[in-house]
Order: C-alpha cells, then structure tokens, then sequence
C-alpha cells in the first residue's frame, strides 16, 4: 500500500522509475501541455461510451462510460468504477467510488478525486492530462 500511495503522491519517487516505451501510455513532464482543442471537441467526450488507454506497463484498460459511471476493466479481469462529471473549460472529474484490481483499490479510497482536463484531440483519441504538484501526467484516450 506504501508503494501506490508514494506513486500517487510523491514525484520524486515516480521519477525513480523510467517511462514506458508505448507512445500511447503515460508520460511524465514538467510543462503544462499546450492546448490545442475547443469546447465543442471537448463535449464530444460523453458522445461515445467505449474507450481505453495504455497503462505505463503497457496493459490495455478498456473504458464504458455509461450514465455518468466510468467503468475501468483491466487486462486481469478485475474493474475499477468511478462516478464522472464533466466540468467547464474542457476539464473532467473522477471520483473513486469502488475497485478489485489491486493497484487501484490501494492507491485510492472511496471519494477520492481526479481532474483531468483534456488538451487535444485527434480522429482516433483526445490527449488528456492529469496534474500532480509541479508535474503533468498525460496519455491518450483511445476511441473505439
């Protein structure tokens, strides 16, 4: 439980270990991403209910997004439900509500909240980004 909690919380200690070689996974930088979407693009988010990203270990995670409920099913089997709303200037919130995969029922406990704020978009995928004190986490979420 120490290791998800420092990963969640502490920078320093995410920096210990090298990024992944997908091009769709995570990615850690120091500079706030440009933004380069409307509005408009940004709403088209809840206008599809399937997606996925690359975890840094380059597993696939399948995404439902279905009445407000964000659903995570993990290349294990295991799931991860989150309440989503999304917000003004391009932004979205996920508040933990449950989980059995491992990683996530420890890194996280029931009310925890996430913002991500989405800064691109592309034909296949939005680029969206997470930050964390100094730092910006981003991936890309991939339409299906």
């Amino acid at each position: 439980m120490i290791f998800f909690r420092l990963h969640k919380n502490c920078n320093e200690f995410v920096a210990l270990f090298p990024q992944s070689k997908v091009d769709d996974g995570w990615a850690l930088q120091y500079e706030k991403p440009l933004e380069n979407i409307t509005k408009e693009q940004c709403y088209q988010l809840t206008k599809n209910s399937k997606y996925h990203y690359f975890e840094n270990d380059g597993n696939k995670v399948e995404v439902t997004l279905s009445q407000n409920i964000w659903t995570e099913k993990f290349s294990d089997n295991s799931t991860s439900k989150l309440h989503f709303k999304q917000k003004g200037n391009c932004e979205f919130e996920l508040e933990f509500i449950e989980s059995d995969n491992i990683s996530r029922k420890n890194m996280s406990i029931k009310g925890d909240k996430y913002l991500y704020k989405i800064y691109d978009e592309d034909a296949d995928s939005y680029r969206v980004y997470l930050k964390n004190k100094e730092t910006y986490y981003t991936f890309k979420l991939l339409k299906q």
